[in-house]
């Protein structure tokens, strides 16, 4: 089996950034996706690139922190994306949605240096419905897969009060051993700025001390297998 573990939310904070680079050097972390609209210095993209061997992808956004475009239909009178109970998909300007996300990947390839390894996305919006269609456009043009929307099979339930050792075990050795498979993390260090942002912030080092662990190591080994990232 080919295993990816992508830790989302690159970007959002410097204790998520600090413990994605973490997992990654020292667990079994191999991929992570970039809030590219989100405060992110150059610092903690040095260090990123500096790591070997990962997946570096967008995490396109409509829901966090504030767009990188104007369009009226994406943000409220303050300037910021609607949260999650607020968006209203039926009326977003997809015109609007489409020059935002161009944005992203505009940001992110400023930022990087390439193109991304390929794209999901904050509350998985890039697959709804109305989106989807732009979604696909943008794979099409970039010649990069998405979340959900390739060969790759995605796991989505190491969250939460799920995010435990034996529930990542059971994960990994119900997958058909003939397949690639993504699980989604959102591992980090929780710090004052992310508890005032998400009401998920100390689960993610939960998450972070299991897939950094020796006992998830010599798990992965021993079922043979293999950790790889989108575009490998």
């Amino acid at each position: 089996m080919k295993l990816i573990i992508n830790a989302d939310d690159y970007g959002y904070t410097k204790g998520i950034n600090a413990g994605i680079r973490h997992g990654m050097l020292h667990g079994i972390i191999t991929s992570t996706t970039v809030l590219s609209n989100c405060l992110i210095n150059q610092d903690d993209v040095d260090q990123l690139k500096q790591i070997p061997n990962i997946g570096i992808g967008l995490h396109l956004n409509l829901t966090l922190e504030k767009p990188l475009t104007q369009g009226k239909s994406i943000q409220d009178a303050n300037g910021y994306f609607y949260d999650r109970k607020n968006l209203d998909f039926e009326q977003l300007d997809l015109v609007e949605v489409e020059q935002e996300f161009r944005a992203q990947i505009h940001q992110f390839i400023q930022y990087f240096n390439q193109t991304p390894s390929h794209f999901d996305s904050h509350h998985s919006i890039h697959d709804h419905p109305r989106i989807l269609p732009i979604t696909q456009k943008l794979m099409q043009e970039y010649q990069i897969p998405a979340r959900r929307l390739s060969d790759i099979h995605f796991v989505g339930t190491f969250f939460g009060e799920n995010a435990t050792l034996s529930n990542l075990m059971e994960i990994i050795q119900n997958q058909p051993s003939d397949k690639c498979i993504e699980i989604m993390t959102h591992s980090g260090y929780s710090d004052d700025e992310l508890r005032q942002k998400s009401s998920y912030s100390d689960l993610r080092e939960n998450e972070l001390q299991i897939l950094t662990s020796h006992n998830i190591q010599t798990f992965i080994k021993q079922e043979g297998v293999e950790l790889t990232y989108y575009g490998k």
